[in-house]
């Protein structure tokens, strides 16, 4: 079974043919009525996807949706409307549908997209199973540019013994992709061990990573081991590797090539079977140009190197964590679960998060604490996120265009690109609703943003 499918539709011989198309294709279908039969088929059986019509006979399939995304918002919901309404379709977009389709239905167009919510399903169950304990919330994600990264892990998971160089800005989830590392590879069943170069100091460092005997400096009273030999079996993660001491580097080369340790003071050598994943916010290039990092060393940490996207590159995804933050934020607070305001939500995506997800994760907490009813509003959130939301508080698709002043004087294709980039985010990455909202084929705007840099050849053949 490819699926269970959850069909909200009131038209009877419609939901029917739908519903007879779906099992031909090797989905388990259900089907209810009206709005009500929905809701209530969705909070008894665990749904793959939604297609909801958004004509019900006795509820507005926007309130329905609401209640869909809001009660699981890791359910992809498609949302089917009998008239090509752009600011129908730019709604159901803001309120969580995953796409937007219009009848009479295209059956290939319908098939495409289950199949990518199949494949999103299948991805956020994997994070799941693997950020169970070690991994932290921070791995959800659907965009091209996390999904990108996340088959750049899948890649590094397959070779269990090769070293891992995790590349990004501070908090875009370094320690989450190493996680994940581990996680997918042989080694799942060893451990998970995590030290941080930038906490130690540099005669302390040496001692967390290789151990040490009684006595071996002031205040060594017991033989310590070090995390090489606490993560023998599994993976060790290596962060701030920017932070690594010239002095120590040589010794931490000699162990990945291979050759044996001694903790700090001992005679006897040490040979450990780890997998090292290190991390770093910095450009070790600059480092070594500078000469404060041996060229060697690089080229042997970054055998694989997976580079994380900053969460403003990211932008589809700042709903699904935010979701998936309050939820866990609700736990930890033994508090019910908030909504957010459409206007707080115009507000995160306008703003371009320089902490990344750990300061979306911050912005939630502050709002949860201090928010003055059931839902988090634009007051609740911190004057620089409200401020990015005026700032970018102009018709959705026209949002960061220039006024007519300023481009009275400007090449016609530039004023083009940047209307056609400001409908693609306004329409949250849906090509077939950006499509319709500018009136040219998908084949034509999939050729703009590949023309653009926007996405690759590759993700023009598969964008949705």
């Amino acid at each position: 079974m490819k699926g269970r499918i959850l069909l909200v539709e009131d038209d009877a011989d419609f939901a029917f043919a739908l519903s007879r198309a779906l099992k031909m294709q090797g989905y388990e279908a259900h089907t209810a009525r009206d709005g009500q039969a929905g809701l209530a088929a969705a909070r008894s059986l665990a749904f793959d996807a939604v297609i909801l019509d958004l004509g019900l006979p006795d509820a507005s399939g926007h309130d329905v949706l609401a209640t869909l995304t809001t009660t699981d918002p890791h359910v992809p919901v498609i949302v089917l409307s009998g008239r090509d309404d752009a600011a129908s379709a730019v709604r159901a977009m803001k309120e969580g549908a995953w796409d937007y389709l219009t009848k009479p239905l295209s059956s290939e167009e319908l098939f495409l997209v289950l199949e990518r919510c199949r494949d999103r399903a299948q991805l956020r169950r994997r994070i799941e199973a693997a950020t169970r304990g070690n991994a932290a919330a921070e791995g959800v994600g659907a965009s091209p540019a996390w999904l990108r990264a996340i088959e750049a892990v899948r890649a590094a998971a397959a070779a269990p013994r090769t070293p891992v160089l995790v590349t990004g800005e501070s908090g875009t989830g370094k320690e989450v992709c190493a996680a994940l590392v581990h996680a997918w590879s042989e080694r799942a069943g060893g451990p998970f061990v995590t030290v941080n170069a930038g906490a130690f100091t540099p005669s302390l460092l040496e001692s967390e990573l290789f151990g040490h005997e009684a006595g071996a400096f002031t205040g060594a009273r017991a033989a310590k081991r070090g995390v090489f030999e606490l993560a023998a079996g599994g993976t060790l993660f290596l962060d701030e590797l920017g932070e690594l001491p010239l002095d120590l580097q040589p010794k931490l080369l000699r162990v990945l090539d291979g050759h044996p340790f001694r903790r700090v003071g001992g005679e006897r050598e040490i040979r450990a079977d780890v997998r090292l994943v290190s991390a770093t916010n910095r450009s070790l290039e600059r480092e070594v140009r500078e000469g404060r990092f041996r060229l060697d060393l690089y080229h042997r940490l970054r055998v694989v190197e997976v580079a994380l996207p900053p969460l403003r590159e990211r932008t589809g995804d700042v709903e699904l964590l935010a979701a998936h933050f309050l939820a866990e934020l609700s736990r930890e607070l033994g508090v019910q679960a908030p909504s957010i305001s459409s206007e707080a939500l115009d507000a995160f995506r306008a703003y371009d998060w320089p902490g990344n997800v750990r300061e979306l994760r911050n912005v939630l907490e502050r709002a949860v604490v201090l928010r003055r009813g059931p839902e988090i509003r634009l007051r609740d959130l911190p004057s620089e996120i409200a401020r990015a939301r005026a700032r970018d508080s102009q018709s959705p698709f026209v949002a960061g265009a220039v006024s007519r002043t300023q481009t009275a004087m400007r090449p016609l294709h530039e004023v083009e690109k940047e209307h056609v980039l400001a409908v693609f985010k306004a329409a949250q990455q849906n090509l077939s609703l950006a499509a319709r909202v500018l009136e040219v084929s998908r084949m034509t705007l999939r050729k703009k943003l590949r023309d653009y840099g926007v996405i690759s050849r590759d993700e023009a053949d598969d964008a949705r």
